[in-house]
């Protein structure tokens, strides 16, 4: 069994930088970040991988949630085709992976996100939202053959938790 958790960025500030590479994320939504990880830790969700877009909205995204994690963050991938990818550039970047993780985390962007959920479950999400978190599980050991057979777990969304 392997399983993906998507989760897709928080929240970024427009008003920070005319560059979308550059932008961070917005202060007062930080803790939505903190909120999304506590909730994904308390599920029992232990990552033994994370690859981020290295654009600076997802590594500041990434950096809270390895610090409520206790993961370390020099360890997570940077990888350049996750930012502005496609559904099949994150399939790729699953599929490049040796078979010893068996529960990845890729921190991302959308439509892409929500586009994987759709195309790989038979579930039918209209929006990821930012710092939506999405688990799927395929019923494979070998990241190559994961399939559109993929079974939503749960998914997460801030809003949701701020309740």
């Amino acid at each position: 069994m392997k399983s993906v958790l998507l989760i897709r960025h928080t929240k970024s500030d427009w008003n920070s930088s005319p560059a979308d590479f550059d932008r961070p994320i917005r202060e007062d939504r930080k803790e939505d970040t903190r909120l999304i990880a506590k909730e994904i830790r308390k599920k029992g969700f232990k990552p033994d991988y994370i690859a981020a877009s290295p654009a600076r909205r997802t590594l500041q995204t990434a950096k809270i949630i390895c610090d409520e994690w206790d993961y370390k963050f020099a360890d997570i991938v940077q990888d350049r085709s996750l930012y502005e990818s496609s559904t099949l550039e994150i399939l790729s970047h699953l599929q490049g992976l040796d078979k010893k993780p068996k529960n990845a985390v890729v921190i991302c962007h959308n439509p892409s996100i929500t586009d994987f959920v759709n195309r790989y479950t038979n579930t039918g999400v209209d929006n990821v939202p930012t710092t939506g978190a999405v688990l799927i599980t395929f019923d494979t050991d070998d990241w190559r053959s994961i399939d559109a057979g993929g079974k939503l777990e749960w998914f997460l969304k801030p809003k949701e938790l701020r309740k």
